[in-house]
Order: C-alpha cells, then sequence, then structure tokens
C-alpha cells in the first residue's frame, strides 16, 4: 500500500516540479543583468566622431527600435511574472494538499502512531514525515531552477511553456495509473462486468384433500393429484422453482434463461427449460412507442403472463384458458408493448406467431398460430395494469397434427372488463371466454386416476368429439387488502361448458355431464415484498354429475411464494 501511494505522489510531484522549474527560468532570466553587446547598452562614444550625418542618424534609429524592443520585452516579462505568481500559489495549495493526504495514508498504515506534519510559514511546505519522501516547497523547487544563459534578456512569448517541455515531460505523458474497474474488465471479459441481473421464483404448498374426483388439475405438472376413492390424501410439493437469468449487454438487447421444474415418468423432479429468449428494445425512438419490444425465441404468449400479473396469485390458482388447454410458453416472435402519450399508457398490445405445439411438446405440424392482446385504458394510467381497463384477446391456429394429416382449426377468445388501485390493493376482473375445438379429452383429467377412469374417458370422448366444438365460460377474479395491514381476501370463481353443441340426449343423457364450475379463495398474508403466504380452499364441482364423473374435488391448501 505504501509503495503504490509513493509511487503516485512521484507521478504527481513530477510535472509539478516541471512548472516551477519553468518558472524559476523565467525569473532569472528577468533579473539578469545585461551583458556586453546587448543593443539597448550601446554606448554612444562607439560612434566615431565626424561621421557623416546619415551614419548618425541610422545609428539614432537603431539604438530607438531596441529601446522599444526592451520596452515590450519588458511588458512580456511582467504580465509572465503576475501569471507565475498565481501558479505558485496553486503548486504550494496542491503540495499542501498532497501532504495532507500523506498524513491521511500514513494514519491508515500506522494507526497506533500519530503522526505529526508541522506546517512552515510563507511559501514553505509541510516537511515529510517517516512514512513517505518529503515534497519540496514552492520556494525550494524555485531555487532549484537553472539559469538561463545571459545571450539575451528579451524573452519570446511562450518560450516557458517550451523550455518547460525540453526539461521535463509534461503531465500528460507521464505513466497513468490503471483503474481497478478497467483492471477487473481485462481479467473477467465483458460478461462478467455488463449489466447481469439474476433471480429466482418458489412456489410451495400443503394439501388436504377432504374429496377426490376426475378433475383437471388445480395446479401445473409438478402437482400430484389422485381420482375417486382418494379422500384423506395430503402432500407437501413444489409448483414452480425458476432460476431466471437475465443479461443485458446495452440498453437495447435483453437476454434471458430460466429452467423449472417438472415431474419426470418415474414422479421424480427435473429441470427443464421454461424460457429461452432475447428482447430487442428502445428500437422505436422515445416517442409513444418507446417501451415496445421485439421478443424471438422460447417465449411467453400474449394473455397468459399479463392475465396471472393482474390477478396477483398466480401461485394459488391458474387463469382460465391456463388451466384447460392454453400455454403459457410457446417458441415464436412478439412485438409488444406499451402505448403512452402526455405520461401515461392508455394502450397496450402484444402480437405474435408461435408454433402449435407448446414448450413441453414437439412441433410436428406445418401450420403456426397468431395471438394476440390489446388492452385499453380510457382514462390512461402511470402504472401498468392499474386504472379501468378493456381487454380483447384472440388465438386462432391449429391442433398439433402430421403434416400428412388434417389438422382442425382452433380459436380461442377472451374479453375482460378490469379495474385496479394504483397501489393494487384492490382488484376486481370479470371474462367472458369462447372456443372453438380448444378443449380435448386429456385436458379434462391430469391426475392419476383408478382402473375406472376408463369409463370417465369413454364419457369424456362422446361430449367432445368431432370437429365443430364450443366452449363457452364465465370468470369473475379479484382481491381486496384489509385496511393497511399485510392481510388481504382474494378469491376466484369458474363456470365453463366444454361443448355447448353436444346433444345429451344422443346418447341418452339429460344433460351436459362435463360443465363444470372451480372456486379458489382464501386470505393471504404479505410476510415481506418477496414472500406471501395464503390460506384457503380450492373446489372443481360438477354441474350435472353423470355417475361416471365421480364426485367432486375439494381440499384445504396453504400456499407460499418466494420471489426475488
Amino acid at each position: 500500500m505504501y509503495r503504490k501511494v509513493t509511487k503516485l505522489w512521484l507521478r504527481v510531484s513530477v510535472p509539478l516540479l516541471a512548472a516551477c522549474l519553468s518558472g524559476a527560468v523565467i525569473t532569472q532570466a528577468a533579473e539578469k543583468p545585461a551583458q556586453p553587446g546587448d543593443v539597448s547598452e550601446v554606448p554612444a562614444k562607439r560612434i566615431k566622431h565626424g561621421q557623416h550625418a546619415k551614419s548618425k542618424e541610422r545609428g539614432h534609429m537603431v539604438v530607438k527600435a531596441g529601446q522599444k524592443e526592451q520596452a515590450g520585452s519588458a511588458d512580456e516579462i511582467a504580465q509572465l511574472k503576475k501569471q507565475l505568481v498565481l501558479q505558485q500559489e496553486q503548486i504550494t495549495q496542491l503540495l499542501q494538499a498532497m501532504n495532507k493526504l500523506q498524513e491521511q495514508v500514513a494514519a491508515t498504515a500506522n494507526p497506533s502512531k500519530d503522526i505529526s506534519i508541522p506546517q512552515s510559514s510563507g511559501n514553505a511546505v509541510a516537511s515529510a514525515t517517516h512514512a513517505a519522501p518529503q515534497f519540496p516547497s514552492a520556494g525550494e523547487v524555485a531555487s532549484l531552477s537553472p539559469v538561463i544563459p545571459g545571450d539575451s534578456v528579451a524573452v519570446e512569448s511562450g518560450s516557458a511553456s517550451k523550455l518547460a517541455s525540453r526539461i521535463l515531460p509534461s503531465a500528460s505523458n507521464a505513466p497513468q495509473p490503471v483503474p481497478a474497474q478497467a483492471e477487473k474488465h481485462e481479467k473477467l471479459g465483458p460478461i462478467a462486468t455488463q449489466d447481469i441481473k439474476l433471480g429466482t421464483t418458489f412456489y410451495g404448498s400443503f394439501s388436504h384433500y377432504g374429496d377426490t374426483g376426475y378433475a383437471p388439475a388445480f395446479q401445473d405438472s409438478p402437482t400430484t393429484q389422485l381420482g375417486p376413492g382418494n379422500s384423506g390424501l395430503n402432500t407437501f410439493e413444489v409448483n414452480r422453482a425458476y432460476i431466471n437469468f437475465y443479461y443485458t449487454p446495452n440498453e437495447h438487447v435483453t437476454l434471458r434463461i430460466t429452467p423449472d421444474i417438472y415431474r419426470q415418468s418415474d414422479n421424480s423432479y427435473a429441470f427443464r427449460l421454461k424460457y429461452a429468449y432475447v428482447d430487442f428494445q428502445k428500437i422505436f425512438g422515445k416517442g409513444a412507442f418507446k417501451d415496445d419490444k421485439i421478443t424471438f425465441g422460447q417465449t411467453t404468449e400474449p394473455l397468459v403472463d399479463w392475465e396471472e400479473a393482474l390477478s396477483g396469485y398466480r401461485y394459488t390458482y391458474l387463469v382460465p384458458w391456463n388451466y384447460l388447454s392454453l400455454s403459457s410458453t410457446y417458441s415464436g416472435a412478439r412485438l409488444r408493448g406499451p402505448i403512452e402519450f402526455n405520461g401515461k399508457e392508455y394502450l397496450d398490445y402484444d402480437l405474435g406467431v408461435f408454433n402449435t405445439a407448446s414448450f413441453h411438446s414437439l412441433e410436428t405440424n406445418d401450420k403456426k398460430q397468431v395471438m394476440g392482446r390489446l388492452t385499453v385504458y380510457p382514462f390512461g394510467t402511470t402504472v401498468d395494469r392499474t386504472g379501468l381497463g378493456f381487454t380483447a384477446f384472440e388465438d386462432y391456429g391449429y391442433n398439433t397434427k402430421l403434416p400428412s394429416q388434417v389438422s382442425t382449426p382452433l380459436n380461442r377468445l377472451s374479453l375482460l372488463a378490469h379495474y385496479q388501485s394504483h397501489d393494487k390493493a384492490y382488484q376486481i376482473a370479470f371474462e367472458y371466454q369462447l372456443g372453438r375445438n380448444a378443449t380435448s379429452t386429456g385436458n379434462m383429467f391430469s391426475g392419476v386416476g383408478p382402473a375406472a377412469g376408463s369409463l370417465f374417458s369413454t364419457l369424456a370422448g362422446t361430449a367432445l368429439a368431432g370437429t365443430h366444438t364450443r366452449q363457452q365460460g364465465f370468470n369473475v377474479f379479484g382481491h381486496a387488502r384489509l385496511g393497511h395491514s399485510p392481510f388481504s381476501l382474494w378469491g376466484f370463481y369458474q363456470n365453463f361448458q366444454p361443448n355447448t353443441n353436444f346433444q345429451p340426449s344422443s346418447v341418452g343423457l339429460t344433460d351436459n355431464p362435463l360443465d363444470f364450475r372451480r372456486t379458489v379463495g382464501g386470505i393471504a398474508y404479505k410476510v415481506t415484498d418477496h414472500f406471501d403466504v395464503a390460506f384457503g380452499d380450492q373446489n372443481f364441482h360438477w354441474v350435472h354429475p353423470q355417475g361416471r364423473t365421480g364426485p367432486d374435488t375439494n381440499g384445504i391448501v396453504v400456499w407460499t411464494q418466494f420471489n426475488y
């Protein structure tokens, strides 16, 4: 530490010494008596008596010119002296500051010893201690300056700086220390010193089922859910375990990589890729589209992630289309972002083209699907997804088939009216769903069932047969904080008809056996900004049970969320 500081002082003192030397040079030159041969001291006796009048006149002109040149040089010297006085005062102040810095460094290196640095009066500068070499005062530096040879008194303008540059190197040419950050950048490379963000998301729960039946799983793939005859089932589960990696080499590009857990065929947890995409941002200037982005890769589609953020309770329930058939993640390309005017967001759009297969399936189709969402805030908003808003979503695509097979077209439509306070303490939303060929038999039960499950599969296959099925649903969800406390009440209600075109009487049934209602709700406690706990009930109810659908499914659950 001491050696590094000493080297730094020496580097600083060298250019200061040069400046002082140049000042002394000019001072010595100004005070040097005239030498023989100077034009100003030519005696009149050198002019021969009796010289021609013209020679006399020429001699007088030479003398006058010399006197005039001497006067001009004297003015320049006077100006330079004034400048040197100011420079010497600045040098004295710099030397005093360096001695103070020396005192601080010495105190740091030897904390148990008090180091006294006396200050001298006038031009004298603080004396040095044993911890570092002594800095000379401005007067001492000037006394060490060489004397200009006595061949001329007149000093040309700018000669002082030229002389100083010949004696010592300038400060700009002195070697500069390498900043620590630059040294770190050189060693670690660019990716280790740019904007890198790591995050994690964890969902965990404990569930106790009072009744079990055939039903879609309340949560996504890691969830364990059993069919009829397994009342009393209770289980601790990990429902989500994200590791979010973001890399932003500059303000226009962001890369995201996110693995997540799932259950393998042997029911063990394993990681698989959930998100892998690149955002290109700030590419539309600074106007209404300044925050819009273009995305390529395995990314979220326009509805599910947006609706989950609107509800704020993704860790407790799945939003309607995601519960039935629409995945949250597909591979494709998107254009999205808000449209702002006068500091307020009035429109938010998301448009993309994606594979027909989701992120956990193989794409075998020669077709693609198009999804789009448009949200309108009639009064504008300064916080995303707050205020009064109206949203429309459409998905037009095809069921995943081989190119040699016939792909059935499908549609998913959602219309929402929603309101959320700007502090997001209160929120309510109403949603209408309409679909065409958007639900299959596999979507109606995603748990582990008994052998009698084949009877349910037959029933579901009958109700969802054909290529002209029509789905319809109504949903309400919201939450409300209890005063200024960390507690909130929340709830979700869904009423869904998997096929309104089905005629039950054609197979001897009185009503559609697959119509259902789903309710989830409870109370939540925000422990910190990154940790939440919720307690509540979840229930799946068949509206028209036909025997083979089994009983309802219900349970009490404790949900946890950690998001950082």
